[in-house]
């Protein structure tokens, strides 16, 4: 039948979960690949799949026919691999969809990756999701607006607020270093616009060249004070002139440089899928991997792009709520 392999379903993805499934030695769920193929053999590289599942796959070489594997094993969960060049015949997908209903759970094998892992794995650009309609956003024009209503309400009810502790970072930068209070730079934004970023300077003054790289850890360039503001946040607060032009929004995927922009999409095509929407000031690559690294670019992009395909405002909620952690947690670069 295949190596015996698991997987954790949406529920069961966090870690004091994971740890009472341990200690209570709780029963592992049966789930079948039906003809695996690429994105089969990439979802089961998941950390932690074998803790919840166990998962055979069925090929066709098998001597039992589907129809036979099915009706031996009580699988809880079927999934279906849209990588995979076999299609099933007609007998084959009466019993697929018998499973459906005798209430069995039946998947797409890449939307199941998805939702397990809070991401779009690249891989899946390679064979599926290049011919698919799920990044047509004009279909979420009311929501739009509606998240733009939001960005702007929102802005203008922590401006006040804001405007208090960019002055206070002001004081601070200029009091502790040489060179300008706040730092402008080019960004590519919606539609693949640029514009000019405004955030509060939180490294020592130096031409612009010297300052083009990305920020490392424990980055000697960063002041003391930079070190707080970047820690806080507080050095994104200018950005909130940038959501009240409509340059950015509230969430959304981070801006990059143009040159850097260029690069990644010679490495992944897909990568200007992240500029159908606005980008934000947070986002889900930024609460989900806030100590990436440079040449992390591309995990991240996983990320952004379940974002462009799942914007909801019931997520950026959730968006909001875990940036208010990484920020009292300190957990970034």
């Amino acid at each position: 039948m295949g190596m015996q392999i698991s997987l954790p379903t949406k529920a069961l993805l966090n870690r004091s979960t994971l740890k009472v499934f341990k200690e209570y030695n709780v029963k592992l769920k049966k789930c079948l690949i039906v003809h695996p193929g690429d994105m089969a053999a990439e979802f089961v590289k998941e950390p932690g799949l074998s803790d919840f599942y166990s998962v055979e796959f069925w090929d066709g070489t098998s001597q039992k026919d589907l129809a036979a594997t099915l009706n031996s094993n009580k699988y809880d969960v079927v999934l279906l691999d849209p990588s995979s060049t076999v299609s099933l015949d007609k007998s084959q997908l009466k019993h697929i969809n018998n499973l459906r209903v005798n209430q069995i759970s039946v998947y797409n094998l890449a939307s199941f990756h998805e939702n397990f892992s809070k991401r779009i794995p690249l891989a899946h650009f390679k064979s599926w999701l290049i011919n698919s309609d799920m990044f047509f956003v004009s279909s979420r024009s009311m929501f739009i607006l509606q998240k733009r209503i939001i960005d702007i309400l929102v802005s203008l009810m922590i401006a006040p607020f804001a405007l208090m502790l960019v002055l206070l970072a002001v004081l601070a930068i200029k009091c502790t270093s040489r060179g300008p209070a706040f730092f402008v730079q080019k960004r590519v934004g919606m539609k693949g616009r640029t514009f000019k970023i405004f955030k509060l300077r939180t490294m020592y003054h130096s031409p612009e060249k010297e300052n083009n790289s990305h920020t490392i850890k424990n980055d000697a360039r960063i002041t003391p004070v930079g070190y707080v503001l970047r820690k806080t946040k507080i050095d994104e607060l200018p950005q909130l002139f940038n959501i009240l032009c409509g340059h950015m929004s509230l969430i959304g995927p981070r801006p990059e440089k143009e040159d850097i922009v260029q690069k990644l999409i010679e490495d992944a095509p897909y990568y200007n899928l992240r500029h159908s929407i606005r980008p934000g000031v947070t986002g889900w690559a930024q609460v989900n991997y806030p100590t990436a690294t440079p040449e992390q670019s591309l995990q991240k992009l996983e990320y952004d792009l379940f974002y462009v395909k799942n914007a909801s405002h019931s997520l950026d909620f959730k968006i909001i709520l875990q940036t208010i952690r990484v920020v009292f947690t300190l957990d970034s670069l």
